[in-house]
């Protein structure tokens, strides 16, 4: 019988129930586990993997704690001091510099972050070298601990916009802060040129630098008021930074450079195996990427930073390059492309002067019956801005005296060249260029003389009188 009758099953053939077994072992099932060592053995296993999980994957994707990290400085050096005062001084500097010499970049950067909690920042232009540092500060969960900050010039490539906007969705918890020129913002290059003139970078380059990349460093560190800021310099670039050490002082703060040591092959594999975002003008030969119009590809065998500050002359250039204004033009119109209401570009006013192009340049120059004066120009360069004046006055005396005509071509309108200006001579490599075009008494190809020298009102027609009596 098995009992489902209701008859009454004796007590020797029921299992035990807690009101049968009172007080017993059976009564604590978890308790009798302790005495099957196997099965201890195994509930142990469990409940440490469980612990493991819960407690120290965390620390394992952020990396060492602080205080383990703390026990490696020692074992890399002397202890590295875990709270530091400002103004930093050059020996404070270093002496942290020589004990976190060889500690390694994660050791560098956990530092900082331990040592000035909320006081740090990272300054990048978003290179290679701050692209590995970013990329560490994400891995060790410091990111988000320590704000990004980045000066847009107005002036950066397209494709470093586009390499801002793809690393932001990367790194979602990076703290990004873009400091433009004083009463500038984002995609106003139009109006910095309007009122710098095009030409700053190459006339004065001491001044563009100030307003576009100095500037608004000062002004972000004394907004932020960091007690230290990390760059991406490396040693390997040569120049100035060969001898860089790893800490800094500089007006009272602290400047980290923690991937000092490093070579460009070191912080290139690191990219490719990381697979960390990086520019892709890197891709097409650029080694050091700064400002659209000055930044070049570098050849082989070349420097670095070799094709950086590129026709970024002085006060004494008197003239603004062409192809380099071309190639800002380029970047300036690329920035209308999203604009509705594109802005209009400036002009240059000359009421008595003869405007050509590729339609009447032969018959108004080169098929000409008299001598010809004739401007090539921009109304986006600052020469030629300050040269018109100059201009429209020798174009009214010359038509008074000589009933000469004056013409201008616009190499902003159309820079290519007529073929038969060029056959006869005619180059131009700037702006603004002058030529006096004087017919041939046979009616043939006629004599271009180009205008070397300063180009004042006295000078400008003593020149073309002088150049007409030989004729």
């Amino acid at each position: 019988d098995n009992g489902c009758n209701g008859a009454a099953m004796p007590a020797a053939a029921r299992s035990p129930t807690l009101r049968d077994a009172g007080d017993t072992d059976a009564a604590r099932p978890f308790f009798a586990i302790w005495k099957q060592p196997r099965r201890a053995v195994y509930l142990f296993g469990v409940v440490f993997v469980l612990l493991t999980v819960v407690f120290a994957l965390p620390e394992w994707r952020r990396g060492p704690s602080f205080r383990q990290t703390l026990s490696e400085w020692k074992q890399c050096g002397d202890p590295i001091p875990v709270s530091v005062r400002t103004p930093a001084t050059a020996a404070a500097a270093a002496e942290i510099s020589s004990k976190l010499e060889g500690c390694g970049l994660d050791e560098t950067l956990r530092w900082v972050a331990e040592a000035m909690p909320g006081k740090a920042v990272q300054f990048t232009s978003f290179g290679p070298t701050g692209m590995v540092i970013i990329d560490r500060l994400s891995t060790l969960g410091l990111l988000d601990k320590l704000p990004v900050v980045t000066i847009d010039t107005l002036h950066l490539f397209s494709e470093t916009h586009e390499h801002i906007k793809n690393l932001t969705a990367t790194y979602p918890s990076m703290v990004l802060k873009t400091y433009y020129p004083k009463g500038f913002a984002s995609g106003q290059q139009f109006k910095f040129d309007s009122m710098y003139g095009d030409d700053l970078w190459t006339e004065d380059f001491d001044r563009y630098t100030y307003l576009t990349k100095v500037e608004p460093t000062i002004r972000a560190l004394d907004d932020l008021k960091p007690m230290a800021w990390i760059t991406g310099r490396r040693r390997s670039q040569g120049g100035e930074r060969a001898k860089l050490p790893l800490v800094e002082a500089e007006d009272g703060r602290f400047k980290v450079n923690p991937l000092a040591s490093w070579s460009s092959s070191e912080v290139w594999e690191y990219i490719h195996e990381k697979r960390v975002p990086y520019n892709k003008l890197h891709d097409r030969g650029y080694a050091s990427i700064g400002d659209s119009m000055n930044t070049r590809p570098i050849n082989e065998n070349e420097p670095e930073r070799a094709g950086r500050f590129q026709y970024s002359g002085k006060a004494n250039r008197t003239e603004c390059g062409m192809h380099e204004h071309q190639a800002k033009f380029e970047a300036l119109k690329k920035s209308f492309e999203h604009q509705k209401d594109r802005p209009k570009l400036p002009t240059i006013e000359c009421d008595i002067c003869t405007d050509v192009n590729k339609d009447n340049f032969d018959e108004v120059v080169m098929r000409a019956k008299a001598p010809v004066l004739v401007e090539f120009y921009s109304p986006l360069c600052g020469h030629c801005q300050h040269f018109a004046p100059t201009y429209e006055e020798i174009a009214k005396r010359l038509q008074a005296s000589r009933q000469m005509v004056a013409a201008r071509w616009d190499m902003l309108s159309d820079h290519n060249l007529p073929k038969s200006g060029t056959d006869a001579g005619l180059r131009v490599s700037g702006y603004p260029t002058v030529y006096l075009v004087i017919p041939s008494a046979d009616g043939g190809t006629p004599r271009l003389v180009k205008r070397e020298g300063a180009r004042d009102l006295d000078g400008m027609l003593a020149w073309v009188e002088a150049e007409l009596v030989r004729k």
